[in-house]
């Protein structure tokens, strides 16, 4: 039994997954109030479910990019359940989670998160024979910016989209269904499971959370 755990944005989600079944997932918008929600959310999810945290295999957590207060508050809750159950731990970018729930397409995907003032980071991935694979590190950029480097090529975006600039996008460029855009904690816990399956795992220690910067800001 995995519980994975999401706090990167104010679009969260925390799952148990055995892996043949979600025992039981959650997913929510908080605003800015992860430190009050999460644990509460957890115990009644991990009751709700029947489950004795004992039980529990290994935690998933994101690490980033994403909210400096949401990555810390999931990362800090994730390390001390880890330590108190000896469990191993497995950090996973926030990009990849959204990654990870696309289809195979012939192009470049370009998962998007919001990251204020206006702003969003960006991650890219092409498709490599059964998942995708990322070829460019996140960065920090704008709707207007985007909309520009998809004037040409093919493009999936998925992610925290804009309904507004979501319509100006040219044929070329496909946008995720609403259903794909929410970050789950079951594609978490796929990717985190399929890490540890090939002796993949953090040092509960040194795991530590992955901003993008920016010139004119510390953290995204």
């Amino acid at each position: 039994m995995f519980l994975g755990i999401d706090t990167a944005t104010s679009s969260a989600s925390i799952a148990l997954d055995d892996g043949v079944c979600i025992h039981s997932e959650y997913s929510w918008r908080s605003n800015d109030n992860h430190t009050v929600e999460l644990a509460e959310y957890v115990d009644r999810m991990i009751t709700n479910a029947s489950v004795n945290i004992k039980s529990l295999k290994a935690i998933a957590v994101t690490i980033g990019p994403g909210s400096f207060t949401g990555i810390r508050i999931g990362l800090g809750f994730a390390k001390g359940l880890a330590l108190s159950y000896s469990l191993p731990l497995i950090g996973v970018s926030t990009m990849d989670v959204l990654a990870h729930m696309q289809p195979e397409f012939d192009g470049s995907l370009l998962t998007i998160i919001q990251a204020g003032r206006q702003r969003l980071v960006v991650g890219k991935y092409t498709w490599k024979i059964d998942d995708w694979s990322s070829f460019q590190d996140p960065y920090i950029t704008s709707w207007q910016d985007i909309l520009k480097e998809t004037e040409t090529g093919d493009y999936y975006i998925c992610g925290e989209l804009s309904s507004k600039y979501s319509q100006k996008f040219d044929d070329n460029v496909i946008i995720a269904s609403s259903a794909l855009n929410v970050r789950r904690a079951a594609a978490l816990i796929d990717i985190a499971r399929n890490r540890i399956n090939k002796g993949e795992v953090d040092h509960i220690g040194s795991l530590s959370p992955h901003y993008v910067r920016s010139a004119t800001d510390n953290a995204s």
